[in-house]
């Protein structure tokens, strides 16, 4: 059986929650992330027009729902980080102690970026000259890379535990340019892949302050920021398997090649559904492609995990799994975790409910 099928019930079981919800955190903070980034050119694309910047759908969507966007990413990364602490308990510690003050910043650094999100999206932030909006745009952005950056590093020094003793001694960390940059350039490219996926969807189907229908179709250039995002995705990803401690070794093996495989036809399924303005903006394709875009992402995902366990002695572990599985709770763990997705269903539902009455309501 390919990785992760190969593990006992109860790692797989933790593996599995721990790759899905990992996925949903990523694609909320990708659109988030390419969101500013996107506010940033935009501001100086626009820089002689702020009325063509302030109406554009693209920009009044990120401005209007990229607050939220956030609160869905902290609210979905919350369970990927309980699960990493039951996968790789020791390895994830030790790299928190590790990177030092380096990983407590993360948490300012988090707070400020989230209210800068709502600067963004004030009366105030309209008023500014165009290269004062590009500077809160770009520092809000910065913010983000700089967060990431932070994950990326506590992913790799967790994964050379070889290297831990020298680092204890020296301060130094154990990480190679061309490792974090690579790594770094896997999420931020495929971040302008979510971003215009999401926004493409909301466009299509919101209209609560938010949308009309004229302005789908006004969209089509984000195929463009689609199609980049992928390419360089695929050179990144390529690159940072390369560059990674067991290399391609950690793929040249039935998992890896099912995944890559798999990944790829994915990824080939979205420059397919990019590559026409028609399509890009055609109500018919965003489902799958956003379907596309999650399975995608798992594949990568379990890619990653692939290149962990062949870095560090993930058999040694499993054990630990068998322990934390006996706990008390998994049985309520599971009913709740039904209960809340049901209610989250539930009020979506409702929300959109309502917005179809209101449509009626104005169309009568």
């Amino acid at each position: 059986m390919p990785f992760p099928f190969d593990l006992p019930m109860t790692s797989l079981t933790y593996m599995l929650l721990y790759l899905a919800t990992f996925v949903t955190h990523h694609l909320s903070m990708h659109f988030v992330v390419a969101g500013c980034l996107t506010i940033v050119g935009a501001s100086i694309w626009y820089r002689t027009d702020k009325e063509a910047l302030l109406a554009n759908p693209v920009i009044r969507v990120l401005r209007d729902w990229m607050p939220f966007g956030l609160s869905a990413a902290i609210t979905f990364g919350v369970a990927p980080l309980l699960f990493v602490q039951i996968l790789v308990p020791h390895n994830f510690y030790t790299a928190n102690l590790l990177l030092g003050w380096r990983w407590m910043v993360v948490i300012p650094a988090l707070i400020a970026a989230f209210y800068l999100l709502y600067v963004l999206k004030s009366k105030w932030f309209e008023r500014l000259a165009w290269w004062q909006r590009a500077l809160v745009a770009g520092v809000n952005a910065g913010l983000f890379v700089f967060i990431g950056f932070c994950w990326t590093a506590n992913h790799l020094v967790s994964s050379q535990p070889e290297a831990w003793p020298e680092t204890f001694a020296s301060g130094v960390l154990p990480l190679a340019a061309v490792q974090v940059v690579s790594r770094s350039m896997v999420w931020l490219s495929v971040a302008f892949v979510s971003m215009a996926s999401v926004v493409t969807a909301q466009l299509a189907y919101l209209r609560e302050g938010t949308a009309t229908d004229q302005d789908l179709p006004t969209v089509g250039w984000l195929r463009w920021f689609a199609l980049a995002g992928l390419g360089l995705f695929a050179v990144a990803s390529l690159a940072a398997i390369g560059v990674s401690i067991p290399g391609f070794a950690a793929v040249n093996n039935i998992s890896g090649y099912l995944w890559l495989g798999l990944g790829t036809l994915l990824w080939a399924g979205q420059i397919a559904l990019w590559h026409s303005s028609a399509m890009a903006t055609s109500r018919g394709w965003i489902g799958l492609r956003l379907g596309m875009l999650a399975g995608m992402l798992f594949c990568g995902s379990v890619v990653r995990e692939l290149i962990r366990s062949a870095s560090i002695d993930f058999a040694a572990l499993i054990p630990k799994h068998e322990e934390a599985g006996e706990v008390q709770g998994f049985s309520l763990f599971l009913i709740t975790a039904v209960i809340v997705i049901g209610l989250m269903t539930l009020s979506v539902w409702w929300v959109r409910q309502s917005y179809q009455a209101e449509e009626i309501d104005i169309e009568s």
